[in-house]
């Protein structure tokens, strides 16, 4: 996950190159708050245990001394391949589709399995078996897929299961029973720590979506969220209103003064409005110059909430007017949608009346079930981002970044593998072999847990978490160690048949799970060496099981990158999200601020020139105020698509806020960007007057700020030329 954003079908800027599509794509609805229903993670179960029994017939049938309970052991494994393989191929039917959705289908597929070799263990060796050690595979999907509350229940469910197996079946030595259920604690803490890191980055990817840069408080898809997560509570009692604040005279100063005197005119509003309000209002800004400001409770009351759009207008005066619309209802069987209309209807008459700025209506009932989000945004989020949490903690989200998934996520890693060598160091100490593994198991035993824990120490400090040479030699020197180490244990335990092989299928998951794909690659070639090494020195009587440790360790290596690629598509999305402007699909400030550095950065390595484009439209206040929001939201979504298919090419399309806009072109220089300036006009001109401005790296400037500014005055010049031969 060092890179949680993959472009393809790009130019040399980065971009995809068909910008309708990528729009298209963008505008999906997808599943955002959980992995549960996709197509590969439903699969997983059962996948994984027809692999299962199939290398547990191609084992059976190779184990010597083969005897006739044997061919019931491969009766079973048949009739388990043959229910899974089918219930593998109708994942895509009407009834695999129906299905898998339910968490119900995941907990049978796991418990299944469990199930399954639960069985074959009490029939074969206890928990000793190899093949009970496929469990703790089972115990990290569940750790890395099912709900917490779910998967403790499921880890509670399996480690009881391990104790049901040993007193039924109690071959195996106390200690190495121990161990066996030890390693299922241990798998399903893998998984849970990968569900972490993933659930993490998607955490703050949320926040990212859910937050507007520029006032550092809530943007639109945040208060959709907090509005549905307000509708959504239980019970339909309890007053709510919804404000819109709406600046006065807010284009006149972009107009007079540019936008960079408009911003900090918006800044400070986000640091005013919070003095008018009750400390559990919600307070976002829906674009341009519009805000929005939810209320519950007391506050919420016809009365209170006129109060309180008051004050707002009180303490925003000595800078700017305002107007505000307030929709209020005593009880919360509203949708969404009807406390914007009602808001919306309330904020038009306010503008209507000069002498009254403040108008209230009551937003009507409709049923719940008509409850929906205005832009696409998921109708539940389990932890959305709050206006109170941004206050308090006074932060700016941040991009998730490599120390999500490393950092102290792999120190604890690390120490479950530590603490799983100690368990059998402390075997080994209390039972001391007389061979050579178990002598260098004995010696070496304790430097190498201290190894390991020294190194979830070191790696807990992200300072040397990169893709340098420190990390390489910790990352594949740990690596190194490991399966080192647990061959010797395993060659100490009778050899390929030994259950501490398990360990070497956590680092497989759990690598693939959470880091990126080469160094996933990386460990597997690692461990699977380093099981090749005990299998060249176990004694011949124990290789008829490595056809189920290879489907073991595919099945690993799978799960783990299903896991991956699920939490990283939801990942992507939230971050998609919060690079998008919901409105047009364009690229947001944050986005096209991102894209177009990345472009400057690569024309400035090339040496190639740089154009960028900024434009806002004329008059388009006299549009939202006379025609009204829908009219307004229209005509910026019809000039975002004469900006998409005018510049197909263009590396960042984006509207930076309210009508303004922005784009970063490929020119051969000065006069080039200026005939696109002229040309782009000209193609606007059918649906709204224009003020272009463009810029020219290097003669204008070396840094995207520098070019934006300049871009900005050149349009306000041709802006107040317009204005000029009007009057003239």
């Amino acid at each position: 996950m060092a890179s949680l954003v993959e472009v393809s079908r790009s130019d040399s800027f980065g971009r995809p190159k068909d910008r309708r599509a990528a729009r298209t794509a963008r505008a999906r609805p997808r599943v955002v708050d959980s992995i549960l229903g996709r197509r590969d993670v439903a699969l997983v179960p059962w996948a994984s245990l027809f692999a299962a029994s199939l290398g547990i017939i191609a084992s059976t049938l190779l184990r010597p001394g083969a005897a006739g309970g044997d061919l019931n052991v491969i009766g079973g494994a048949l009739v388990a391949a043959t229910i899974t393989g089918v219930l593998s191929v109708i994942q895509d039917t009407a009834l695999g589709l129906r299905f898998r959705s339910s968490l119900w289908v995941y907990v049978l597929g796991a418990g299944s399995m469990m199930l399954a070799l639960a069985a074959l263990a009490v029939y074969d060796q206890g928990v000793a078996t190899v093949y009970f050690a496929a469990t703790v595979s089972i115990a990290a999907y569940i750790g890395l897929v099912f709900p917490a509350l779910w998967s403790r229940i499921a880890l509670g469910f399996m480690i009881a299961t391990g104790i049901a197996v040993h007193v039924a079946n109690p071959a195996a030595e106390p200690l190495d029973a121990v161990i066996a259920i030890a390693l299922i604690a241990a798998g399903w803490g893998v998984g849970a720590l990968g569900n972490l890191a993933h659930s993490r980055a998607a955490s703050v990817a949320n926040a990212l979506s859910s937050f507007d840069r520029l006032t550092k408080m809530l943007n639109r898809r945040g208060i959709l969220q907090q509005i549905d997560r307000l509708l959504s509570t239980k019970g339909q009692h309890g007053a709510v209103a919804l404000l819109i604040i709406d600046l006065d005279g807010f284009k006149k100063v972009n107009d007079a003064l540019g936008h960079a005197a408009g911003d900090a005119i918006l800044e400070w509003v986000g640091q005013a409005m919070p003095d008018a309000l009750p400390a559990n209002a919600e307070l976002g800004r829906l674009g341009g110059d519009e805000f929005a400001v939810l209320l519950e409770g007391e506050h919420a009351s016809y009365t209170n909430a006129r109060m309180i759009a008051e004050s707002v207008r009180t303490v925003l005066l000595p800078r700017i007017g305002a107007s505000v619309g307030v929709a209020t209802s005593e009880t919360r069987a509203v949708s969404a949608t009807d406390l914007f209309r009602v808001a919306d209807a309330a904020l038009y008459q306010s503008k209507a009346d000069p002498d009254v700025r403040v108008h209230a209506l009551v937003a009507g009932t409709v049923p719940d079930s008509a409850q929906v989000p205005l832009d696409g945004a998921p109708m539940r989020v389990r932890h959305p981002l709050s206006y109170a949490s941004l206050r308090a903690t006074g932060k700016v989200p941040r991009s998730p970044e490599p120390g999500v998934v490393y950092g102290w996520l792999i120190s604890l890693g690390l120490v479950v593998i530590a603490m799983a060598g100690l368990t059998v160091v402390v075997d080994a100490i209390i039972n001391p072999g007389q061979g050579f593994y178990d002598h260098v198991l004995y010696y070496a035993g304790i430097p190498w847990v201290l190894w390991f824990f020294a190194l979830a120490a070191l790696m807990g400090n992200r300072g040397i978490i990169d893709e340098g040479p420190l990390y390489r030699l910790i990352f594949y020197g740990s690596n190194v160690a490991l399966a080192i180490g647990v061959g010797t244990a395993m060659l100490a335990h009778g050899g390929l048949t030994a259950p501490i092989v398990a360990a070497l299928f956590l680092r497989v998951l759990f690598d693939a799970a959470v880091l990126p794909k080469g160094r996933s690659r990386g460990t597997l070639i690692l461990m699977v060496g380093g099981w090749a090494l005990v299998v060249a020195l176990s004694p011949a009587d124990t290789l008829w099981v490595v056809p189920f440790h290879l489907t073991a360790f595919g099945a690993s290596f799978a799960l783990g990158i299903i896991s991956s690629r699920a939490f990283n598509d939801v990942t992507d999305h939230m971050l998609s999200l919060a690079r998008t402007d919901a409105l047009t699909l364009l690229d947001n400030r944050l986005g096209f601020e991102e894209e177009a550095q990345r472009a400057l950065d690569a024309a400035t390595r090339s040496g190639d020139p740089f154009g960028l484009l900024v434009l806002d439209l004329d008059d388009f206040k006299s549009v939202n105020d006379t025609q009204g929001h829908a009219a307004g939201d229209e005509l910026l979504r019809r000039v975002a698509g004469v900006l998409a298919d005018s510049f197909p090419d263009s590396p960042a399309i984006g509207r930076l806020g309210g009508d303004e806009f922005a784009l970063a072109i490929g020119v051969s220089g000065a006069d080039d960007a200026r005939l696109a300036a002229r040309t782009l006009g000209a193609s606007l001109r059918a649906i709204a007057g224009t003020s272009i401005g463009y810029a020219v790296h290097p003669a204008d400037g070396t840094d995207l700020s520098t070019l934006m500014a300049v871009a900005d005055r050149r349009s306000y010049s041709e802006k107040r030329a317009g204005k000029a031969a009007k009057a003239a």
